[in-house]
């Protein structure tokens, strides 16, 4: 006697029983409707339910648990995901009496199954030795199928507020080529265990943003939309190892350049050494910044406070040759002026003294002069001054 409300066709598929392994090439090739209707069955191909059989799309849950993060290279914008999605879907071809059927992707009729052909956008290259797939058929026509993978995805990162940034990374799942009015997607569970990255916080998986959208694209048969899920979630940089080896190392060596303005001029040596090393060590640190990300046609905080302390760093190094410079001449002009002041006052001669400073060599002496005795203070005073606006500026 039929259940009420069950065609004769659906109580056929919904009495078979048996063991798994007589079950499962049974519901494969659509037994026992396939036999009586003398013809070749399959159920790969769309899902049939109530909703299809009246004209409307079927609808796929799929739920995503992820379970680990890692290899995040922010010079390759990737980073590495193991991760699972699980996918359930009513269809009435795998109606049975058994309570459930497990069929993994070495069973041999696996692939006689249909199953969805789930593209990721973002990913890049997925390790098929670590792909596991299994469908678990429930007897009232449930068809639960999950797919682990380990896959590298790319994220667009955004290097602006380095190394204080926050990366913005997205997943958009989809079956391509597929109408909405066909499949429709729609979120089922998003979850997975609390992750960890010495250098990134990962946002904890139960609070990633997840949508759904319809997204039109082009078919044989001209525009169409398709439905698409999407995941959001992201990366916050731990600061600590970047800070700690430029913007700390930046500020020291600006301190050991800016200490070299208190030597004696006279000490050449020391005042070249202490003028020379710290733009050559700050050089050092950009390039090795530079090599640590992509080309980007931007700054970043982190660049700009090295590109202050370079540059005023080697402000000193220019304050350093045009003192030391202002100095020997001032120190030549004033033998000059001197003789000449006590050749004018000598009382023992009636003539005007020949070869006396020109209006040119006086400007030139009040020049030096000034130079000589105020720039170098100017200089270790408005350094620490402009450089600390300089980096404040920046950091806010």
């Amino acid at each position: 006697m039929l259940a009420p409300g069950i065609s004769p066709a659906l109580q056929l598929l919904a009495n078979r029983s048996g063991d798994p392994e007589s079950l499962i090439p049974r519901i494969a090739a659509g037994e026992p409707m396939s036999s009586m209707l003398n013809t070749e069955a399959t159920i790969n191909s769309y899902p049939m339910n109530a909703a299809t059989l009246i004209g409307k799309p079927s609808t796929l849950a799929m739920g995503l648990e992820v379970l680990r993060i890692s290899a995040i290279s922010q010079k390759e914008q990737l980073y590495q995901m193991h991760y699972i999605v699980k996918w359930k879907w009513r269809d009435c071809r795998v109606m049975m009496r058994c309570h459930h059927i497990d069929i993994n992707d070495q069973n041999k009729y696996f692939r006689e199954f249909w199953r969805p052909r789930l593209r990721i956008s973002e990913r890049e290259a997925d390790d098929s030795d670590m792909l596991v797939q299994r469908h678990t058929l429930l007897g009232h026509g449930w068809d639960f199928f999950s797919e682990e993978h380990v896959s590298h995805f790319r994220c667009s990162f955004d290097y602006t507020d380095m190394p204080y940034d926050t990366q913005h990374c997205k997943l958009t799942f989809l079956i391509p080529d597929v109408l909405d009015s066909v499949i429709g997607l729609q979120w089922a569970v998003v979850d997975g265990e609390k992750m960890t990255n010495a250098e990134w916080a990962i946002e904890h998986v139960k609070d990633w943003r997840k949508y759904h959208k319809t997204v039109e694209f082009t078919s044989p048969f001209g525009p169409a939309n398709s439905s698409q899920l999407v995941a959001e979630f992201t990366l916050q940089r731990r600061p600590a190892f970047l800070v700690n080896t430029f913007v700390v190392q930046a500020f020291l060596f600006y301190l050991l350049s800016w200490v070299g303005l208190w030597i004696d001029l006279q000490s050449v040596p020391a005042r070249a050494a202490i003028a020379v090393i710290p733009v050559l060590v700050t050089s050092n640190m950009m390039n090795s910044l530079a090599s640590m990300i992509p080309p980007i046609s931007y700054d970043t905080r982190l660049s700009r406070i090295l590109l202050t302390t370079l540059l005023m760093i080697s402000a000193h190094m220019l304050e350093f040759g045009i003192a030391h410079y202002a100095m020997r001449r001032y120190k030549a002009l004033a033998e000059k002026v001197e003789k000449w002041e006590q050749m004018s006052l000598d009382e023992a001669t009636n003539e005007v003294p020949q070869g006396g400073p020109t209006r040119l060599v006086k400007i030139e002496f009040l020049v030096v002069k000034r130079i000589h005795l105020s720039f170098e203070l100017m200089m270790r005073i408005l350094s620490p001054v402009a450089y600390a606006i300089a980096v404040g500026v920046i950091l806010g």
